[in-house]
């Protein structure tokens, strides 16, 4: 099938969804990480729905399709959506349903809801299912974007990464680490998946260029109280950095292996998990694995990067 229109994708998606059995089908703008900027990868929405907007969701069922836009974007989106069959809400506008509730409304009973788990939060899925419950629906995790976006779609970043010097952020990798083991254990807490780029820029002083104007790589940092892994595409670190990771306690992995690592683990760790930022396929993995207690609590990195090292604040 033709592949070139927004009409011809929602039709193959429509496609997709009836083979896998959903009756509604959720795309937010969302990458792994929550990050505000995405890289092109992730721009699955606008593949979708011909929308080029921030802070959106698009939900297609099998016979309408709606794509919220905030203020910013209401004239935008009118002319992007312009000869489709998709309708605007208009959000926070009188008589505009949430997301959560339009989806609710259009769900059948007893009918499936179809997400990525990797690009919708643990928050929003969990404000999804509140509203699906009073029709007992279900949330099924898929990745139809990858499955059908696959022509033309720009590879996931990886730039060269490289590490900051500590005279320039203060503290090293192995130094931050400890001061997070710490916070961690103060939570009562003895693990935790930092998945916020920013967050993980900080922790390891870990530097490239994946989103544009943003100095960030792609990647997860697993933190136990005596081991640290990052989960990166590893062809793009220099052996120099591999090195000073090394040397301040950080093994290296593949950045795809990170779901398959946490449900291998044996060691019980009380592993920190905040819902705001932590995609659904890595909460719900860390939930299924019986060796690991999710305990829900705000990320400690955050207010961490705001403390003043010596007579200057830390350098995200």
């Amino acid at each position: 099938m033709s592949m070139n229109t927004v009409p011809e994708r929602l039709a193959a998606l429509r496609e997709a969804m009836k083979a896998n059995g959903v009756d509604v089908y959720l795309i937010p703008v969302g990458d792994p990480h929550s990050s505000e900027y995405l890289p092109d990868h992730y721009t699955s929405l606008t593949y979708f729905s011909g929308f080029h907007g921030e802070n959106s969701n698009f939900v297609v069922t099998m016979t309408e399709s709606a794509v919220w836009a905030d203020g910013r974007y209401f004239v935008q989106a009118e002319k992007e959506i312009a000869g489709t069959e998709i309708q605007l809400m208009r959000m926070g506008e009188p008589g505009v349903p949430t997301v959560e509730e339009y989806c609710a409304k259009v769900l059948p009973e007893g009918g499936k809801l179809g997400l990525c788990g990797l690009t919708a939060s643990c928050g929003l899925v969990r404000s999804l299912q509140k509203e699906l419950d009073a029709k007992k629906g279900t949330i099924k995790l898929l990745n139809l974007e990858d499955e059908l976006w696959t022509e033309g779609r720009p590879a996931l970043p990886a730039t060269p990464a490289w590490l900051l010097p500590k005279e320039y952020a203060g503290f090293s990798p192995a130094e931050k680490l400890g001061q997070l083991r710490a916070k961690l254990s103060e939570l009562g807490c003895t693990a935790q998946l930092v998945g916020k780029l920013d967050n993980l820029a900080w922790l390891l002083n870990l530097r490239a260029m994946d989103i544009q104007c943003t100095p960030y790589a792609m990647a997860y940092c697993y933190v136990t109280p005596n081991k640290a892994t990052l989960f990166i595409n590893t062809a793009r670190v220099s052996a120099e950095a591999a090195a000073e990771l090394k040397a301040n306690g950080v093994e290296l992995a593949e950045y795809d292996d990170v779901l398959t690592f946490l449900a291998a683990q044996t060691e019980e760790q009380t592993v920190l998990a905040d819902p705001v930022s932590v995609n659904y396929a890595v909460y719900q993995t860390l939930q299924a694995n019986p060796a690991l207690t999710v305990k829900d609590e705000a990320d400690p990195l955050l207010p961490m990067k705001g403390v003043k090292s010596g007579d200057r604040k830390s350098v995200v």
